[in-house]
């Protein structure tokens, strides 16, 4: 039954879960005095780190222990920051250097919450508690946004009186508690008194098994709702059948934070016995409209209690019915302009796309998501993004459909015909550009496009070729290794038989450059002269062949699949081959393949699949390690050059196989080592977990790009030489999770772009 809700209602979060029923139990094996205390220990804890009115960052996976840790921190009066368990290091500490600076509360996985703070203390705010939300990014310009506690809670009354979520339900999470989609069913749950179960989005069997165990309620993105279906309607192919029985209790399933089509309904529908009910909101707002199962594609409901909502045209004029205008909505009282076009249809609100995606054909309004709807539907298309081509004049707006296929082979006049048969003529795409991929958020939705533009560094950018072409002139001299040593001008020009005095100047130059120091020697600051001196004699070589502005200019005009490098004769690489294995297997390639089999932990005659640009290494490893094992050996792209000798004995005496293919569900482990990026299977994510039996691991060892400043520069020679998939590890770990795994580490290596990151298949 719903709880009252007259009289009055509870200030705080906390208050709300001391003034439950007894014998509610919010959290798994957890009633609400239990619940309590744990919290009230946490927050003691806390408040003896003076973290009141501190942002504090809170990155940890779905789980009890979260909630125990967001209930504590607000009971300390500290400033939640948060954030997605993936999120990386430095952007953690841009996010809170926003924030004016703060620590990380560690969550434990299991057991009895202790807090642990790491970090420097950060400035502490007079304005009184908030919960700090950085947006999705879908807009491109991610920011901090700082909800009231009060205003969650009102946001957590109006699901439990306006969605009707009630303290007899069973409340499934699978959504990241971090997103405010997510802390807004929070709140209404520990209102009411719903018995909570927050889980990982990527755990479908977990989630699964959640439903088909009598959860009653489930709140879902449309991404985690189609992975669900698919899971589902597969499973009916086994002999599982679909429908009601695989979730026999569930009275409501809402999608928020993306729109609901045609497709994803029926799926959804004939998988689980139940069509998908509306959810729309933003993160100023939390949820503003719902509605039930069966509205029409794309609507998001009505307005829910507190909240007016009024559509405009530009000219601030109410439109007529049926026509588009701006939506902005009053919640308790307050204006927020929400920067979508939407159309009243019968159930409540269609919402067409932000405004300033909006496209503008004639007197019409065209809604991208309607055509991303329609071209998504395509079996072959994976993922789409609408947007405007901007004519001279209002009207004269053109389309332009990126898409990212499914596999190779869909054609633009696919598309187009596709779209000629499901849309209006007016709605038909005038371009239909395909990617290799398109990025998404947290929730998997789509970004929005990136708008470029020049800054001032580009009159530095046209310098820095100096920069290495110092680095390039020492290598030449042979002054690498006496530099590493450390020496003075004078030894070195007697050793190089230079000038004294030029070679005076340029060391002065490549001091200034940042290439060299005269300062003493810091503790593990030296230099491998050999290893440096293999990475330069690559990118020398790269300078003058393979990374030239030619090149560059070549690529971008003719793409990825017809660049100079992949149609130039084998015999232009062979002097490229020996630099590259050079560089990619120096000690440090060999001290990553060793730490990663640690953290695998093979057991005897472990069998492992190796998808690798190299000679094997991980391979050779293992069968030097154990005699009986197995494995099955994929290189990739055109520099991979021989095996390592081990490796080949290995496969002249059977142990291991070569071929182009992945092998199906029969390896323990699957290597991936400086492969990810593609082109081939090593960035085929579905097919690299489809190798591994249940309970195998997937270990990635490569490098990725930083968000910003050095270390960029190697996406010009994936874009010219490699491959451009996953091309930062927020990308690879989203992927993962497209796919149903989830990461079980991730070791990013001091001092170095690499990283190894082992994922397994949700729940196992």
């Amino acid at each position: 039954m719903t709880e009252p809700t007259g009289g009055h209602e509870a200030d705080t979060l906390l208050g709300a879960v001391e003034r439950l029923p007894a014998g509610r139990t919010p959290l798994p094996g957890t009633d609400a005095s239990a619940l309590l205390e744990q919290v009230r220990t946490a927050a003691a804890a806390l408040k003896a780190e003076a973290v009141e009115g501190e942002a504090v960052a809170l990155r940890a996976p779905n789980s009890p222990q979260w909630v125990v840790a967001f209930l504590a921190l607000l009971a300390s009066g500290a400033r939640p920051l948060l954030l997605e368990p993936g999120t990386p290091d430095t952007e953690t500490a841009r996010l809170l250097r926003a924030a004016g600076g703060g620590r990380s509360l560690v969550v434990p996985g299991t057991g009895e919450l202790r807090p642990a703070l790491t970090g420097p203390p950060g400035e502490h705010s007079g304005g009184g508690s908030a919960v700090l939300l950085p947006t999705s990014g879908s807009t491109g310009a991610s920011k901090l946004v700082a909800r009231s506690e009060e205003s969650l809670l009102a946001e957590g009354r109006r699901y439990r009186d306006g969605v009707g979520l009630t303290g007899e339900d069973t409340l499934l999470l699978p959504v990241p508690l971090s997103h405010a989609y997510a802390l807004g069913w929070l709140f209404g749950g520990l209102l009411t008194g719903a018995a909570l179960r927050p889980v990982p989005p990527a755990a479908l069997g977990q989630i699964a098994a959640e439903l088909s165990g009598g959860a009653t309620v489930v709140a879902l993105v449309p991404s985690v709702a189609r992975l669900l279906a698919t899971r589902r309607l597969r499973g009916a192919a086994a002999g599982r059948p679909p429908g009601a029985a695989a979730a026999p209790a569930l009275r409501l399933a809402m999608v928020g934070a993306g729109p609901v089509d045609e497709q994803l309904d029926r799926a959804f529908t004939e998988a689980f016995g139940t069509g998908l009910a509306r959810n729309y909101g933003s993160t100023e707002t939390g949820a503003v409209l719902a509605g039930p199962a069966g509205l029409e594609p794309l609507c998001a409901g009505a307005p829910l209690p507190g909240v007016e909502c009024e559509l405009t045209g530009r000219d601030g004029m109410v439109p007529p019915p049926g026509t588009p205008g701006l939506l902005s909505v009053r919640v308790d009282g307050e204006p927020y302009a929400m920067g979508d076009l939407a159309v009243a249809v019968p159930g409540g609100l269609r919402i067409l796309g932000r405004e300033d995606r909006a496209i503008r054909r004639g007197g019409r309004w065209v809604s991208p998501l309607e055509i991303e709807e329609v071209l998504r539907a395509h079996p072959d298309v994976v993922n789409v993004r609408v947007g405007a081509r901007r004519g001279r004049h209002q009207g004269e707006d053109g389309i332009v459909a990126e898409v990212a296929p499914a596999a190779p082979g869909l054609t633009p006049g696919a598309l187009r015909e596709h779209a000629r048969r499901e849309l209006a003529p007016h709605k038909v795409p005038d371009e239909f550009v395909l990617r290799e991929s398109l990025p998404v958020n947290a929730t998997g939705k789509v970004r929005a496009a990136s708008v470029y533009r020049l800054t001032r560094g580009a009159v530095e950018a046209a310098r820095a070729y100096k920069t290495s072409e110092v680095l390039f002139a020492l290598h030449d001299l042979g002054a690498l290794e006496p530099l590493a040593r450390g020496a003075d001008t004078a030894l070195l020009a007697g050793e190089l038989g230079c000038d004294a005095d030029a070679l005076e100047w340029l060391l002065r130059t490549a001091t200034a450059l940042g290439v060299l120091t005269t300062e003493a020697e810091a503790p593990g600051a030296r230099v491998r002269a050999g290893e440096l001196a293999a990475f330069v004699a690559l990118e020398e070589h790269l300078s003058r062949g393979l990374v030239t502005r030619e090149e560059l200019a070549a690529v971008a005009r003719r793409g990825t699949a017809r660049r100079p490098f992949d149609e130039s004769p084998p015999e232009t690489l062979d002097p490229l081959v020996p630099l590259y294995q050079g560089a990619m297997d120096g000690p440090g390639a060999r001290a990553r393949a060793a730490l990663g089999l640690r953290l695998l932990r093979p057991g005897p005659a472990a069998r492992t699949v190796e998808v690798t640009a190299g000679p094997g290494r991980y391979l050779e490893r293992l069968l030097t390690l154990d005699p009986e094992a197995t494995g099955h050996l994929v290189t990739v792209g055109r520099l991979s050059g021989p095996l390592s000798p081990a490796v080949a004995a290995a496969v002249e005496a059977g142990r291991v196989t070569v071929g182009p293919r992945l092998p199906a569900g029969d390896a323990d482990f699957c290597v991936v080592a400086n492969a990810v990026h593609g082109p081939g299977p090593g960035s085929a994510l579905g097919a690299l977990l489809g190798s591994l039996r249940p309970g195998g691991r997937l270990l990635v060892d490569d490098v990725f790009l930083p968000p910003s400043g050095p270390g960029s520069e190697l996406a010009l020679d994936w874009l010219t030489h490699g491959g451009t998939a996953w091309p930062t590890t927020g990308d690879l770990i989203a992927g993962l999770l497209q796919e149903g795994a989830e990461v079980a580490r991730h070791v990013p290596l001091d001092a170095s772009p690499c990283h190894l990151i082992i994922a397994k298949e949700a729940g196992s």
